[in-house]
């Protein structure tokens, strides 16, 4: 896999868990969004914590989410 198509790939994972939680948050309110730490996932689909955490902060950048408590441990609002 290309280092584009990985990155590609964890991008995608990140925003189909960010939509995952809008549909089970009220409106108008933050979405929670919980970064998983030392949890192995069957296939290894999931990025690392370290990856998906970069790539939230690579999402805010390019304006396509807003992190609203920056530098959080591992719970964000978006």
């Amino acid at each position: 896999m290309t280092p584009e198509e990985i990155i590609k790939k964890e991008r995608w994972y990140v925003l189909q868990k960010i939509k995952e939680e809008s549909l089970r948050t009220k409106a108008e309110s933050a979405i929670n969004y919980l970064v998983n730490y030392d949890i192995i996932f069957v296939g290894g689909d999931a990025p690392s914590s370290d990856d998906e955490i970069k790539t939230l902060e690579k999402l805010e950048e390019l304006g396509a989410i807003k992190i609203l408590n920056p530098g959080g441990t591992g719970d964000y609002g978006i």
